[in-house]
């Protein structure tokens, strides 16, 4: 049961409009004062937030409104904005487009330091379980550029549960998710700063024309740099390009972990676009990738590139990437003829770029389209071991001579000898040959956040298992949950 409570509590939640839904949430509501210090109504288009004081509240009205932006929210460190739903209301807060042109964006927070955009407030009458209580959609009018935007000079901005519809492909046409970036802003005007503190959080986006998430900018653009940048236990279901897209994550302490992305990559309308179809994409950054489930992609599983900048000469690395206890299944099952390869891990940069430094190990890749791992020359010293590849075409793992490669497991499905491969049970059975074979430097957990080692060495691969642990008894992998 601790196995099962966990994954239920990581995989279930609410749908756009009040259904009940699985998704992966699982955090503790904090009971709040259902007053707020300030209401949003549902006429009101634009908020000027410079008035409301730090550690305020300011709360969305309850059921169906116009596009709405948040403007010059200044809280404080420990004494932050909370932008939330209302519990007393009878539904959650919806903000959307139903009418006019295409381009801009659907809901804006800018200009917004120490703000918590937070859903989690359960109104009246709400199903059991926990409901996304702000919801971003469209029901009429041309695709927004994206639903959900953090820009301006914002950082330090917490988004949770929130949940994102992007209406793709019944209705929209374009269209991010959730985006965390603004173009209009230089670096070269704002010395010494950096768009830091994002945290995405337990929040479900689908059914995006572009990325599920795209947080940070092209190196090109020169909006700010990021730093410690967290993405986790998000869902990311049914986009066209990317699920989750990090960039110019230059320094501090970055992961995205423990999220699910499912069917990312899936736009075969832009033949001029061959490489934005991954599940898991950072370009140009350190950064930890870790407990995450992606399946069937367009192209990669997870990639990690620097394409244009910065160069090595400009010392902004090295650029350290960790890659641990994710599970990647059916990369490039999606793939299309106007797409680059796939692989279930690519890691690269184009010539004279920073390079990233990577580690990729204890990961569990099945049936990639073409290698399970691929590493180009452009990466600096790194290591590939302790990963289970099954079914991974005639060159499982791909990588430079100046990459360790140690006790990865490479074979068919049936040689792995997976719980249940055909229910996406990618546990190990007592007869695996991953069972027991880890080497001396493994995770503290696996991907269950079990503890290892069990049994007194650990396993290759994402998953650690014990001898005392029925087989039966297990439930299925995240991806047998019917979105509904």
């Amino acid at each position: 049961m601790r196995l099962e409570k966990r994954l239920k509590a990581r995989y279930f939640g609410s749908s756009l409009l009040g259904a009940t839904l699985a998704v992966a949430l699982n955090f503790a509501i904090i009971p709040k004062s259902n007053a707020a210090d300030y209401a949003i109504g549902a006429g009101t288009e634009n908020f000027d937030c410079s008035r409301v004081a730090p550690g305020d509240t300011v709360t969305i009205a309850a059921g169906s409104r116009g596009p709405l932006k948040i403007s010059g929210c200044q809280g404080t460190d420990g004494r932050r904005i909370t932008i939330r739903n209302d519990a007393r209301g009878s539904g959650p807060a919806v903000v959307r487009r139903n009418a006019g042109s295409g381009g801009g964006f659907v809901f804006t927070c800018t200009n917004c330091i120490y703000v918590d955009i937070d859903g989690s407030q359960k109104w009246q009458g709400a199903p059991s379980g926990t409901t996304y209580g702000i919801q971003v959609t469209m029901t009429g009018g041309g695709s927004p550029s994206a639903f959900l935007r953090v820009a301006g000079l914002s950082r330090f901005v917490t988004i949770r549960n929130v949940e994102v519809d992007g209406k793709w492909p019944s209705l929209a046409g374009d269209g991010i998710g959730i985006s965390v970036n603004d173009h209009t802003v230089k670096q070269a005007d704002h010395p010494g700063l950096w768009r830091e503190g994002i945290l995405i959080e337990h929040s479900y986006v689908h059914n995006t024309e572009g990325e599920g998430m795209y947080v940070g900018p092209n190196y090109r653009e020169h909006d700010l740099p990021l730093r410690d940048v967290e993405i986790r236990y998000n869902r990311v279901v049914d986009t066209g390009w990317e699920g989750i897209n990090t960039k110019s994550l230059w320094a501090g302490n970055n992961s995205v972990h423990h999220n699910v992305v499912i069917r990312a990559g899936s736009n075969g309308s832009l033949l001029n676009k061959p490489t934005q179809y991954s599940g898991i994409n950072n370009n140009a950054g350190t950064l930890k990738i870790y407990n995450n489930w992606v399946e069937k992609t367009g192209q990669h599983g997870i990639q990690v590139w620097n394409a244009d900048g910065p160069m090595i000469s400009e010392g902004k690395g090295p650029f350290t990437v960790s890659i641990w206890n994710n599970v990647i299944v059916d990369a490039g099952a999606l793939w299309k003829s106007h797409m680059a390869n796939s692989y279930g891990i690519n890691v690269g940069a184009a010539d004279n770029c920073e390079k990233p430094v990577p580690t990729i190990y204890n990961n569990t890749i099945v049936d990639a389209r073409e290698s399970a791992i691929r590493l180009t020359h452009n990466v600096g010293n790194g290591t590939v071991r302790d990963n289970i590849v099954a079914s991974a075409g005639n060159n499982p793992i791909t990588v430079p001579a100046n990459i360790t490669l140690s006790n990865n497991e490479v074979g068919s499905v049936a040689e792995m000898a997976f719980v249940d491969a055909n229910e996406r049970d990618f546990r190990l059975t007592s007869g695996s040959p991953g069972r027991n074979r880890g080497g001396s430097s493994f995770p503290q957990t696996d991907y269950d956040d079990v503890a290892r080692p069990q049994d007194g060495a650990p396993d290759v691969g994402a998953f650690e298992g014990t001898q005392a642990e029925q087989a039966d008894a297990r439930p299925k992998a995240p991806s047998s949950l019917a979105v509904q």
